[in-house]
């Protein structure tokens, strides 16, 4: 397995609270260990004025080649400065003949591109920055 696609997979790993990962073989059997999380109090409200922007990534959804824009098109599907909204496409990724929409998972200001038109990128590798509020 490519370094790239195991620090990604350490990286979702880490997120998500999964501790440990043990698969077998013969007949199988998949263990799935997850940190013990304590209890949570309900969430202090905060007025939406003090509420900070978040800074958040988009990866690749799979390795291939980045398109920023449709290869019909001229224009770029997002540029930085510009607002997106949730499930709105950003960018393609080229794997042979199929194009794989790269979706925003929230809304928001895109900040910048960590990758060029037409590069190679692998899983999960950083596409883009944007500021969600």
């Amino acid at each position: 397995m490519p370094l790239p696609t195991l620090r990604a997979l350490a990286r979702k790993m880490q997120s998500s609270g999964l501790n440990s990962l043990a698969l077998d073989g013969k007949h199988w059997s998949v263990r799935l260990t997850f940190a013990a999380t304590p209890a949570t109090p309900a969430p202090a409200t905060v007025p939406a004025a003090e509420i900070p922007s978040i800074t958040q990534r988009i990866g690749a959804p799979m390795p291939g080649t980045l398109l920023r824009r449709h290869p019909h098109s001229q224009q770029d599907f997002v540029a930085p400065g510009q607002q997106i909204v949730a499930g709105e496409i950003v960018a393609l990724v080229q794997v042979g003949p199929l194009y794989v929409p790269v979706i925003s998972p929230d809304s928001g200001t895109v900040q910048s591109f960590a990758a060029e038109h037409s590069s190679a990128v692998e899983y999960d590798e950083d596409l883009l920055t944007f500021r969600s509020p």
